[in-house]
């Protein structure tokens, strides 16, 4: 790796922990219960800008510096000239188009997106009245596509095992994973995307927005989680009959099934190793599973 590529790294990383600060900041105001109009203003700006700064660290991150300076960057170490407050950035709308077009946003997020932008500016310059749940409201469901992204971009394609908890401290994680506004706006995130192949429910948080998108990864539009397709298959309940209800560890099997649990029901389940039932030529483990809980087979289990 060159020193120049370290550079570009080491500049996209001090985005990210500022992006960060601001981010946390804004949605401890946001979620704490004595919050007033007036603060429900400070914490669109402190989110908005986390946002923006969230859209240049992608952007960095992926393309260099180069690809949010207006003009031509100047000679010189790119570290040094990102904190010397010299260099001129493009603004958040460009990014945006930048951002739009290598990944694409739905309708809805391309609105929402720019929305707050104007919210924004209409608090900072002409003093908007809000409602602070409005105001809950629209940053939440924002969120959810900024921090996918933004925040997680590429790496929702690398399967790391890791959540929205490694850019918000556990407060702000557990406030936004579990507001419901938030929440139902994941799953609706989740289905509408272009990546999305199949949805299923989450074994993190329990949302239906586990998307398993085109690079074969699963990624979690509520918690953030990331993984990929070896870490878990899902087969229909025995118990309740919800499709894909079950969730097994695809890795792990003892003569021939791999245990799972249904995610909705809460009940342990078998589910039939296909590998195994070829390997063996054993087409019953193919055709039928052997309840965990009462030993029955297939049909008979309750």
């Amino acid at each position: 790796m060159s020193l120049m590529t370290v550079r570009h790294s080491e500049v996209a990383d001090l985005v990210f922990q500022n992006a960060l600060d601001f981010l946390n900041s804004g949605l401890k105001i946001l979620f704490d219960e004595r919050s007033t109009a007036s603060d429900a203003k400070v914490s669109v700006i402190a989110i908005q800008t986390a946002i923006e700064l969230l859209a240049k660290y992608r952007l960095v991150r992926h393309f260099g510096l180069s690809a949010i300076i207006r003009g031509s960057v100047p000679e010189g170490d790119p570290l040094a000239l990102a904190t010397s407050g010299r260099l001129r950035t493009l603004g958040y709308g460009e990014c945006l188009k930048l951002i739009d077009k290598d990944e694409g946003f739905s309708d809805s997020e391309r609105e929402m997106l720019e929305g707050v932008q104007q919210l924004r500016n209409s608090l900072a310059h002409f003093a908007a009245d809000v409602e602070v749940e409005n105001v809950r409201l629209e940053l939440s469901w924002l969120l959810v596509s900024a921090l996918a992204m933004f925040a997680a971009g590429t790496d929702r394609d690398y399967g790391e095992m890791e959540t929205h908890a490694r850019f918000l401290n556990k407060a702000n994680f557990d406030r936004l994973i579990g507001f419901r506004p938030y929440r139902a706006q994941a799953v609706d995130i989740s289905n509408d995307s272009p990546d999305t192949i199949e949805v299923f429910r989450c074994w993190e948080c329990k949302e239906d927005s586990l998307a398993l998108r085109h690079s074969e990864n699963y990624f979690c539009h509520c918690c953030g989680l990331a993984a990929v397709t070896l870490a878990a298959g899902f087969a229909d309940c025995q118990h309740c009959n919800r499709a894909n209800g079950v969730c097994y560890d695809r890795l792990n099997s003892n003569e021939g099934f791999h245990h799972g649990k249904c995610l909705f029901c809460n009940k342990t389940a078998a589910v039939p190793c296909r590998f195994w039932g070829i390997k063996r030529g054993n087409q019953r483990a193919l055709d039928a599973a052997s309840c965990i809980d009462c030993g029955a087979v297939g049909s008979e289990a309750s």
